[in-house]
């Protein structure tokens, strides 16, 4: 997808080319590239005898859904839990916990 939203669309040969070493088979990037239209996160159109592939959700669309999948899955719906995981592990620093903070406060005030 990163690759995709940065070419904005490619044909499947531009999307290998794009990929860092050791690239990854075509035929291995094709498969990717079937799911992920499975999943109706890319379109393609016929040119000839290849498929041009496009994005057809946006980068923060498919963050969301990454996000709500993660937190259903596996943080039994809390995104409270995922937080806690967070801090817990000390991966967030003080600065992200007081900036988590003041946007928490924000929201309940914005939401009264």
């Amino acid at each position: 997808m990163q690759i995709l939203w940065q070419l904005k669309h490619g044909f499947l040969k531009d999307v290998v080319d794009k990929m860092p070493e050791p690239k990854p088979h075509s035929n291995t990037v094709a498969t990717i590239l079937k799911i992920l239209i499975d999943k109706g996160f890319v379109s393609f159109e016929v040119q000839g005898r290849n498929n041009l592939y496009k994005p057809t959700v946006s980068k923060t669309e498919y963050g969301k859904k990454s996000i709500n999948q993660l937190v259903k899955g596996y943080f039994e719906g809390s995104p409270a839990k995922l937080l806690s995981h967070f801090v817990n592990d000390n991966k967030l620093s003080q600065e992200d916990l007081e900036a988590l903070l003041e946007q928490i406060k924000n929201a309940k005030n914005n939401n009264q």
